[in-house]
């Protein structure tokens, strides 16, 4: 195995809430698809770390997350740093959606989180505070570029393999969106699908009717993480045989575990995921060139075993032009860990300078690498 690539994973250091906290804690929070994670990072240090499913926050406030996420906040805002003094300092949230520059949602949230500004602005009258908000795989590019396995690379991608399947590219210090923030949404590459599969349509057909999405790619065409991501996955195990019957959210059967203890079905999934995975990475590879690829999400804790069957697989899809392809280190905390590096070179809606120079209004934009690694 090319020394390199890492199948290992070197968790962010935890940082206990009894001790002190720098000057430069900042209040950050990651809403994924499946889960609500808020805490306060000092580099790459966590504490006062609360998590929620989104499940259980809806079922205090059907149709409406913004206030649970507002309860888990001032949950960790209970015991704030000293060093804050009676000003809170501008806030870091990823969310899992396309964010242009300055933090305008552009689809939303089934959760209750509309397109727009309302979930940074609510936020922000709330707390009194800027809320910096971005793409939640962006965030975790953003924390990995500069704590984690992306060090020292000027062109960083993170494969965030979850429920679904998303990608933040960082691009000399700075998290590249694109002109609509789409850049990186590598899971709603369209490839095509047979549909004598029938199985398989069905699957998808089922899937997409529960996440009430109005726009899907025409024909015979579907997404790649419709195929691939960690739910899809779930259901196709699922669905093997009417022996397995749901049991809970399905993103609780962890198909990488199963296919590494031989479950044959599981195997086979697991199989074609690594080359649809190897497939996001070579796309990756033919746009932005990256110098390394990290994997990042809850699939990541798993795949080990297949970290390099992966890399082969890249090897031969790109001959000679590779990056360098290992587990992101700071694990789920990277999106955290990111979002207080993005808030702590934000400034207030004043649009003071920021230490590398740059100015920054409402949203969420990153100084100069320079100043990020000072």
């Amino acid at each position: 195995m090319d020394p390199k690539r890492a199948a290992g994973r070197t968790r962010a250091p935890a940082l206990a809430v009894d001790e002190p906290l720098g000057t430069e804690t900042r209040l950050c929070v990651d809403i994924g698809a499946t889960h609500v994670r808020v805490a306060l990072a000092d580099g790459s240090r966590i504490a006062q770390f609360v998590e929620r499913r989104i499940s259980e926050l809806l079922a205090e406030d059907p149709g409406d997350i913004v206030i649970p996420v507002a309860h888990l906040i001032e949950k960790v805002l209970a015991s704030p740093p000293a060093s804050w003094g009676s000003a809170l300092p501008p806030i870091g949230l990823g969310v899992a959606d396309m964010v242009p520059e300055g933090g305008s949602l552009r689809i939303g949230l089934s959760a209750g989180i509309p397109a727009g500004t309302a979930l940074r602005d609510r936020l922000s009258e709330r707390f009194g505070t800027t809320v910096v908000v971005d793409n939640d795989a962006s965030m975790a590019a953003l924390g990995e570029s500069i704590y984690g396995a992306g060090k020292r690379e000027r062109v960083l991608a993170l494969l965030s393999l979850g429920s679904n399947i998303g990608m933040g590219i960082v691009v000399d210090g700075r998290i590249y969106r694109g002109v609509h923030g789409a850049a990186g949404e590598i899971g709603t590459v369209p490839v095509r699908l047979d549909k004598s599969d029938h199985g398989r349509w069905k699957l998808v057909t089922a899937a997409r009717r529960d996440q009430s999405r109005s726009r899907y790619p025409p024909g015979d065409y579907v997404w790649l993480e419709e195929l691939y991501g960690g739910r899809a996955l779930s259901n196709a195990w699922r669905a093997s045989t009417t022996a397995r019957r749901p049991h809970g959210p399905s993103t609780s059967i962890h198909v990488l575990q199963l296919a590494a203890a031989g479950d044959a079905v599981a195997q086979q999934l697991v199989t074609e995921a690594v080359g649809g995975w190897a497939l996001a990475i070579a796309t990756t590879c033919g746009t932005v060139d990256p110098g390394a690829v990290l994997i990042g999400g809850g699939i990541a804790e798993d795949i080990g075993p297949y970290l390099d069957p992966l890399c082969r697989l890249v090897d031969e899809l790109v001959p000679g032009r590779a990056p360098r392809i290992e587990v992101a280190n700071l694990a789920s905390l990277a999106g955290l860990i990111g979002a207080a590096v993005a808030a702590r070179h934000s400034t207030t809606a004043q649009g003071l300078p920021t230490p590398g120079g740059s100015v920054i209004r409402h949203g969420a934009q990153v100084s100069s690498a320079k100043s990020l690694n000072e």
